[in-house]
């Protein structure tokens, strides 16, 4: 017979700050900027990327490195980091690493992710790191491809997408924004 455990009971807090303007707000920003921008603290991440620890750590022209810390608490069942959280720090790289390589009048958004999983990536993985770049970049589509390895250097996953290259949303009139 099994011995049953009594399952331990574990809190998080999720905190973020605001992140202030809107990228897609920003007449002047180059996705390049706004990376670069993350990376130094002068501007602030998405909550999205903050409750994660999403984290650039490197932007050039059409390519950027991500980390992110494997949690316990973004696990599934087996013990392995959910598939999904895997795939947003992934859409993540791979979108911002043609962000990086396109006029400040454009912005992105996704139109399809592919991701193959190579290796479970679990508590122990550490810190995982997506090494992104802009494989075609045309007028109207980017086109990008990832790796993602583990602390220990194994490749666990790689990842591919394509997303629409756009005109950046109009700059709000100043007595909308006040509102």
């Amino acid at each position: 017979m099994s011995e049953v455990h009594a399952p331990r009971t574990h809190t998080a807090v999720l905190e973020w700050r605001d992140q202030g303007p809107l990228f897609a707000t920003q007449a002047d920003a180059t996705g390049l900027s706004y990376l670069r921008g993350l990376i130094s603290g002068d501007i602030v991440a998405p909550p999205v990327a903050q409750v994660l620890g999403i984290e650039v750590v490197k932007a050039d022209p059409g390519t950027v490195q991500f980390t992110m810390p494997v949690k316990n608490f973004f696990t599934n069942h087996l013990g392995l980091l959910a598939g999904g959280i895997l795939s947003t720090v992934i859409d993540s790289a791979l979108g911002c690493s043609i962000l990086s390589a396109i006029p400040e009048d454009k912005d992105i958004v996704t139109l399809d992710l592919n991701v193959d999983f190579l290796r479970p990536v679990h508590e122990a993985s550490g810190l995982v790191t997506v090494d992104a770049e802009v494989v075609h970049l045309g007028r109207n589509r980017g086109m990008a491809s990832c790796r993602v390895v583990d602390s220990d250097g194994r490749l666990c996953a790689v990842g591919k997408s394509s997303c629409l290259i756009r005109d950046k949303a109009p700059k709000a009139p100043a007595a909308e924004v006040a509102r």
